[in-house]
């Protein structure tokens, strides 16, 4: 899949429900507000858990190739500060996870 791909899906809503929930390189996306995490963690609680998991295993995907076992430390919590900040300013789901493939798209 490409980005491209990747926006068509979510602009037609085909993304799973129920996915396991992300939780590695810094970042954990998770609907449980007592789930452990370590210091310098980004954590995203949200009740759109599987779906915002969902979106970073397929960002993972496409940008495997350039990822490697320094720069995920970026990718990975910046993809969570990102959706941090979407919905932080009340975006729905669609517009975060629209928002998280553009920035990535443009700054990856």
């Amino acid at each position: 899949m490409d980005i491209q791909s990747l926006i068509n899906k979510i602009e037609q809503g085909k993304f799973p429900e129920k996915f396991p929930h992300f939780g590695g390189a810094n970042l954990i996306i998770t609907d449980d507000p007592n789930r452990n995490y370590h210091e310098g963690d980004v954590v995203v609680h949200s009740e759109h858990a599987s779906a915002l998991s969902w979106l970073v295993v397929e960002l993972k995907r496409i940008y495997d190739s350039k990822l490697n076992s320094l720069n995920k430390y970026d990718f990975y919590p910046y993809i969570g500060e990102l959706i941090q900040s979407s919905v932080n300013a009340n975006d729905d789901l669609f517009e975060t996870m629209l928002f998280v493939v553009q920035k990535i798209k443009e700054d990856w």
